[in-house]
């Protein structure tokens, strides 16, 4: 069936994510459907200048979504081993990336040798795809596999008075996250130096060639620091994290008066609660082996859906070090080499000359879309725009301008009032100030900096398993995701109330 006979609609948005992304992206439907051997799911990218909507053929994800849970409703062993599989495929990844491109003096090989780079690893981040994304469409419409099941078992075997604190208990992932680990290694960081004499009034003033001078071993556990995990926050095209920024959120301890070697204790602590109340809930409810395994694959999906993501993070961190290299031997920029189709890049390190126009119109616009021939079909240019026209967008004509509240889903409790601050990219955070409230469409690790600040944090998209949410219980910072139009009824500089007790947003003034 051509691309153009099929119902497609939007289904959701992101930020940052170039050509070179959104192409393997699309091209891993693909690579799912042989994986789990089930009819494929079509899913698309439009994009304009790097911020995208995800589109989809609805019949056909329904037609994936049923296979996939039938297969887990009779043997819910069959998730399990898809979160084993991905953490495996996405540790071995790493390696990879990391051995074969990031530590590599990439100026010795010879253009072949980065061809060959290129087209090893690509596959890599598609079968990762691949893996994370059939958790994703394993929901369908208003239907949450593991999020719904758990609720129905909750509200049927678990008081109301009990219900919130159940959920919350099985909705803990059991590990700490990449961002959890970063922020305990650096949390130890200060601990060494958190007793030395003027050191905390001396990391709050001075200024960074100060702090250098003035406390050289710490400068260097920082640096260290800054190697080791400026990849966090990187998600599709960075930048990674500097020394600067992780300075800042030090600094931003130190302005909250937290105590490191008992903000530590704390985490494990809790860490510690978490995994002797599920023991406990679990040995009072005695559910049986189906609900028994959602009461457990809850918190093991929450830390999962992220880790894949991280780990992917990781990778295009490591593949913009070639990018870099292919885009310096073809005298291209590097957001041209992330806007170039991989012929044109590979056709371009065998001598060919390049079409650097085609790079610059698909950077600005492009959709990426399934064949049915196992390739991914580029539209550019007034296709493009003939093409996005035609798609299925929700609340398009609204008016929302006499909306004063919205309801949300309650992802972390609390009551705030505060000065709104839209951020959806890393370019939005420059505005944020402490204690404002920050709304976005849907949260991502790129914005987590400005989340930090955040008295609390709303969103249009998500539910108690996405981004916002797990940051938020994190972070302790009052939270309501799925309000479905938060972006567009409040704007920077109005005063709301956040009532997360209620799931509910307010506009003051």
């Amino acid at each position: 069936m051509k691309y153009d006979e099929l119902i497609w609609e939007v289904i959701g948005v992101d930020y940052n994510s170039p050509f070179f992304r959104n192409n393997l992206w699309t091209h891993s439907f693909f690579v799912q459907a042989e994986l789990f051997g089930a009819p494929r799911a079509v899913l698309g990218i439009i994009c304009r200048n790097n911020n995208i909507e995800y589109i989809t053929d609805r019949a056909s994800w329904k037609t994936f979504h049923e296979t996939l849970r039938a297969r887990v409703e009779s043997n819910p062993q069959t998730l399990y081993d898809l979160l084993s599989q991905t953490e495996e495929h996405c540790r071995t990844m790493n390696h990879w990336t990391e051995k074969n491109i990031f530590t590599v003096d990439l100026t010795n090989l010879s253009n072949d040798e980065l061809t060959k780079l290129l087209t090893e690893c690509i596959p890599q981040q598609e079968k990762a795809y691949a893996l994370g994304t059939a958790l994703v469409l394993l929901d369908f419409d208003s239907f949450s596999f593991i999020e719904g099941n758990l609720k129905d078992y909750l509200q049927k075997n678990v008081g109301q008075e009990n219900y919130a604190e159940y959920f919350s208990t099985f909705t803990a992932p059991p590990h700490f996250s990449f961002a959890q680990e970063q922020e305990l290694e650096l949390l130890k960081v200060m601990e060494q130096y958190n007793s030395v004499s003027g050191w905390k009034e001396g990391v709050l003033n001075g200024t960074v060639s100060e702090i250098k001078s003035n406390y050289p071993d710490f400068y260097s556990d920082l640096e260290k620091h800054t190697q080791k995990y400026c990849w966090v926050y990187y998600v599709y095209m960075g930048p990674a994290f500097n020394l600067d920024q992780f300075l800042d959120f030090i600094r931003d301890y130190l302005r909250k008066h937290i105590n490191p070697s008992e903000k530590i204790a704390e985490i494990y602590t809790n860490a510690a609660k978490i995994k002797q109340k599920k023991i406990e809930y679990l040995g009072v409810l005695k559910p049986t082996e189906f609900d028994r395994a959602i009461l457990e694959l809850a918190g093991l999906i929450v830390w999962s859906k992220p880790r894949r993501k991280d780990y992917q993070s990781k990778s295009y961190y490591h593949i913009e070090k070639l990018l870099r290299e292919i885009a310096r031997r073809l005298t291209l920029t590097l957001d041209q080499a992330r806007s170039a189709p991989y012929d044109i890049l590979i056709n371009g390190l065998s001598g060919y000359e390049i079409d650097v126009h085609t790079m610059n119109d698909i950077k600005s616009f492009h959709v990426c879309i399934p064949s049915d021939d196992g390739k991914v079909i580029t539209l550019v240019g007034n296709e493009a725009q003939k093409f996005s026209e035609s798609i299925q967008r929700k609340n398009n004509s609204q008016n929302y301008e006499n909306i004063r509240e919205l309801q949300g889903t309650i992802a972390c409790p609390g009551i705030v009032t505060g000065t709104v601050k839209i951020v959806n990219t890393p370019t939005d955070m420059t505005k944020m100030e402490y204690g404002d409230i920050l709304i976005s469409t849907a949260t991502t690790p790129s914005i987590v900096a400005a989340m930090k600040k955040a008295s609390a944090i709303v969103t249009d998209e998500g539910g108690l398993t996405c981004h916002a949410s797990i940051v938020s219980r994190e972070l302790n910072i009052p939270c309501v995701v799925g309000t479905k139009c938060a972006t567009k009824v409040f704007k920077d500089g109005d005063t709301v109330e956040v009532n997360t007790e209620k799931g509910i947003i307010k506009k003051v003034s």
